[in-house]
């Protein structure tokens, strides 16, 4: 049994039933604390379940036994059937051996836990909110919680209606001037308050002939920034002298020539920080509306940006896998150091700042990056620590620094739950019905908020506990005991081992310069020969 899943599985024996002439496995289920039981499951039983989990877990998952050993039963031979039950035992086995499949629900199902070992399930997520009536695919969101407010950034997320939308809102010469205000919506920016009731309610919404990507709030300053597809920035000053119901100033910048992909905005210089798709990292003094910085990393398209102003650093993230670090101190961004990740399209940042840590994710291959910055000013000597294979094509991560967890987006709409700790799955998340696009951790609720292109951001409460303390405390009990016991096997079977080695010794004692040299010749490896010489 692995030590980090609370049971074990195994595919036992087979039966042919006359009755219906089908197949049945016999499945025996043991958990940590001795309880041990049986069910029998058809091979389309095993196929239904493998459908169920792909929704959750997508290719990271063992494959059954190939149609030939499955197919017609008239006429296998015992030699066949017994290569599908080593199959399905393998097949089993793998899932059992793995925490957050067995805290799925239908693996839980499949092998009756809750009927037979009811202590051993994890309490999973609850959803005790969503937000809906949004026009668009959610794109981008953030929320204040101290001010109650929560700016939501839409696309219309269909190729072809944005298409239509283009032609429809383009200027002919002899067309006059419509204003900046979008005829047919490709984006918008909606600003949410929250009332005394404790419920959201829509203040104002503004729209956009191009889509909208991100967007930064600074709560001090009470600016929004929104990145739009075409390359722009709106600049909006919403106060909250006027309780944010409307915006008092819009200025449309045109930093980019291609998607702005991140933003930030230091609000003691008026300097607005923006990537984009170029390649470029621009910094605009808005005060005297002057470029101050057009650098260009590398040849690759910039993908993610996070700003820290206690750090005075901005990190930068690329198609390729880099990440940059600049000294953002002085007028001109200044890069300290450029770390190769291996991986590739670095997608969304975060800082723990009591354990100087960067997360980051892949989106080509799931990979989650933890990064060890170090302490303020001394972020040169920055490195990678450690990745964590997730999903492909993830697109989002959170951090719960009190819980230790790591939450990760992908676009099937699950959520994966990482006790970074542990370096291990906890369980994941059916939260949406389409691509997850943004997380955002709430530490004071111990909420998750997600939203996704389905038009819906859902508020999700985490559990105190994933599993009842006392069992999993139990469980440690049970492995120490079996770790010690085995510790104890091996001790035995190794001195047995070196008493009747030292009888072999004792007769061929002329013979051992000639075994040496046997040994080192047909061993596969030389840890082996090392170990033996001792």
């Amino acid at each position: 049994m692995d030590s980090k899943s609370p049971l074990s599985a195994s595919v036992i024996s087979f039966r042919n039933d006359p009755n219906d002439d089908t197949i049945y496995y016999m499945i025996q289920v043991k958990n940590k604390t001795s309880d041990i039981w049986q069910l029998e499951k058809r091979f389309s039983q095993f196929e239904d379940l493998a459908k169920k989990l792909k929704v959750l877990f997508g290719e990271q998952l063992p494959t059954l036994p190939k149609k030939k050993y499955i197919t017609f039963l008239v006429g296998k031979t015992p030699e066949d059937l017994e290569k599908r039950k080593a199959g399905l035992d393998e097949f089993i086995q793998n899932l059992a051996s793995r925490p957050e499949v067995v805290a799925s629900e239908p693996l839980k199902q499949f092998l009756e836990i809750e009927k037979n070992a009811k202590e051993i399930i994890v309490n999973p997520p609850k959803q005790i909110f969503e937000f809906k009536g949004f026009l668009h695919g959610i794109r981008d969101f953030t929320i204040s919680s101290e001010q109650g407010l929560m700016f939501v950034i839409t696309s219309d997320c269909s190729v072809m209606n944005r298409l239509d939308a283009y032609l429809t809102n383009m200027k002919a010469p002899w067309e006059s001037e419509k204003g900046d205000q979008a005829l047919i919506p490709v984006g918008c920016v909606e600003c949410w308050l929250q009332q005394e009731s404790g419920e959201f309610q829509r203040l104002w919404v503004k729209m956009y002939n191009s889509q909208a990507i991100t967007c930064y709030w600074d709560a001090t300053a009470s600016v929004l920034l929104v990145g739009l597809d075409s390359g722009s920035i709106n600049y909006l000053y919403v106060p909250e002298k006027e309780g944010f119901k409307k915006f008092t100033e819009s200025m449309e910048i045109e930093q980019h020539t291609d998607r702005v992909m991140g933003l930030y905005y230091d609000n003691k210089r008026k300097y607005l920080h923006s990537i984009s798709k170029d390649r470029k990292y621009r910094v605009l003094n808005l005060r005297k509306g002057e470029l101050v910085a057009d650098i260009e990393p590398d040849q690759y398209e910039l993908t993610c940006l996070l700003g820290s102003e206690e750090r005075k650093k901005t990190f930068v993230g690329d198609r390729h896998g880099e990440i940059f670090i600049y000294d953002i101190e002085k007028k001109r961004p200044k890069l300290i150091i450029k770390i190769p990740t291996t991986q590739l399209f670095i997608r969304g940042f975060f800082i723990d700042n009591q354990r100087n840590y960067l997360f980051s994710i892949s989106h080509e291959n799931g990979v989650i990056l933890i990064v060890d910055i170090q302490l303020p000013g001394r972020e040169q000597y920055a490195k990678e620590v450690a990745q964590l294979n997730g999903k492909s094509k993830s697109r989002e991560i959170g951090w719960s620094s009190k819980r230790g967890e790591i939450y990760v987006g992908n676009i099937d709409g699950t959520v994966t739950i990482w006790d970074a700790r542990k370096s291990q799955q906890l369980y994941v998340l059916k939260a949406h019905d389409s691509d997850i696009t943004k997380l955002q951790w709430l530490d004071a609720d111990q909420t998750l908020l997600t939203a996704a292109k389905d038009k819906v951001i859902k508020v999700w409460s985490m559990p105190q506990y994933w599993r009842d303390p006392k069992i999993v405390e139990k469980e440690l009990e049970q492995d120490q005991l079996q770790a010690k016991q085995q510790n104890v096997e091996q001790f035995y079977k190794k001195a047995q081992q070196q008493i009747d080695q030292k009888f072999q010794d004792d007769d061929d004692d002329d013979d051992m310069a000639v075994w040496h040299k046997d040994q080192q010749r047909y061993s596969d490896t030389k840890y082996e020969d090392i170990i033996e010489l001792k």
